[in-house]
């Protein structure tokens, strides 16, 4: 008898450490694509979200360096943060809500 292969949804769960409906965005613990659903995009950024201790402080490069480990686009995903009001930009000063 043959190995079964293992489906591609199934691989992605198993090397994803985050919430199992998120890993179809994630190839590993790396962000592959944005959801366009704004339901799927609200949660993927609430689980990114969670890398930052609410209320404590972040200078930018603190930020850019958290999310490097998730995504190559730090910029972007770090204003989809902020637009989705998850976090906070004061001067150069990040904060989580």
């Amino acid at each position: 008898m043959g190995m079964q292969r293992v489906p591609g949804n199934v691989r992605r769960r198993e090397a994803f450490s985050g919430p199992a409906d998120l890993a179809r965005f994630f190839r590993g613990d790396r962000l592959e694509t944005m959801p366009r659903r704004a339901k799927d995009r609200d949660a993927l950024l609430a689980y990114v979200a969670t890398r930052f201790e609410p209320g404590r402080e972040y200078p930018e490069p603190e930020v850019n360096s958290e999310l490097m480990a998730v995504a190559d686009d730090v910029a972007s995903l770090r204003r989809y943060l902020i637009d989705a009001g998850l976090l906070t930009r004061d001067r150069g000063v990040y904060r989580r809500r």
